[in-house]
């Protein structure tokens, strides 16, 4: 099991859907919206073109200037909707267990944003001035992000609905690419081509960019530390030091303490992290305090594995 996996790593109320509104997370939120979004738009404001709530030139052109946030709700069938939703149902809920949830509104609009302008400059060189809807570039903005703060974080797929296959995040994200690359070599040259692959792109650099460049870490001010009842020592979230056998000697004559030295499984930097983790949240952390996290947990799960 990875340490992303671990219940301290969340935080306490990011998955807490359960009750009324006031207790939804903002990825139900987004859902509830989008689903709203597709109702109200059948049944009052539909037509053909779709062009009301929808991207293009030719809606900016006539002072629709809503349409570069409201495309990213209004999608054109249930299954179109669907596929969209649960993307954002799985991986959102990730990425909320690692950021704020005013960061992940943020990134799903900002996604849907850098496809959309990716996506009309394309129209704009090659044409022709397709109208752009779908929440698409905004789900794969998040799946990007995901993939790239925990990349070998491990999902079970269903293939087809039926065949269970299980990937890493980064093995995910490669596939898409790879599926979205052989879709636009294939429309080029088609005409009226129904998927926005462009604006995928766009959404995926987005998602990338945002964690690259920190952008997902709180600004916030920082929690304070939790209070631990009189007598309790800092149980370090009930992590022990667990001793790497190679590295001990011998031990002395009353068998309490090795003669050599004994290395730490669980050294003092990676404790030093998780007390971040636990004042301050995972987003705290920096690009290298990740990176020794997930080395130590790597190193526990092959320890843990060969004990088994």
């Amino acid at each position: 099991m990875s340490i992303y996996d671990r219940d301290y790593i969340r935080e306490s109320g990011s998955s807490a859907n359960s009750g009324g509104p006031s207790r939804w997370s903002v990825v139900t939120w987004l859902l509830m919206v989008n689903v709203a979004v597709f109702v109200v738009n059948n049944l009052f404001f539909f037509n053909p073109e779709r062009d009301l709530f929808g991207l293009s030139m030719r809606s900016l052109e006539s002072l629709r200037l809503w349409t570069p946030i409201t495309y990213q709700f209004v999608h054109a069938s249930p299954w179109h909707l669907l596929g969209n939703m649960l993307g954002l149902f799985f991986l959102g809920r990730i990425l909320l267990g690692m950021t704020t949830p005013r960061q992940v509104v943020r990134l799903y609009l900002l996604g849907g944003l850098g496809g959309g302008i990716l996506k009309l400059f394309y129209n704009a060189l090659f044409g022709p001035d397709a109208v752009i809807i779908g929440a698409s570039a905004s789900v794969l903005a998040i799946v990007t992000a995901v993939a790239t703060l925990i990349p070998r974080h491990r999902i079970t797929l269903l293939l087809f609905f039926i065949i269970p296959v299980t990937l890493t995040m980064k093995q995910i994200v490669y596939i898409i690419i790879a599926i979205n690359v052989f879709t636009l070599l294939f429309s080029i040259g088609a005409a009226g081509s129904e998927v926005a692959v462009i604006a995928h792109f766009g959404g995926m650099l987005t998602g990338w960019t945002f964690v690259r460049f920190g952008f997902h870490r709180s600004k916030s001010s920082p929690r304070p530390p939790r209070k631990r009842a009189p007598g309790v020592k800092n149980e370090r979230f009930g992590i022990r030091v667990i001793r790497n056998e190679a590295a001990s000697g011998p031990r002395d004559v009353g068998g309490t303490a090795p003669v050599g030295k004994d290395e730490p499984f669980v050294t003092s930097d990676v404790d030093a992290i998780l007390d971040k983790i636990n004042e301050h949240g995972f987003q705290s952390l920096s690009d290298d305090e990740r990176g020794v996290l997930e080395q130590s947990s790597r190193k526990l799960s092959e320890r843990i594995d060969r004990k088994i």
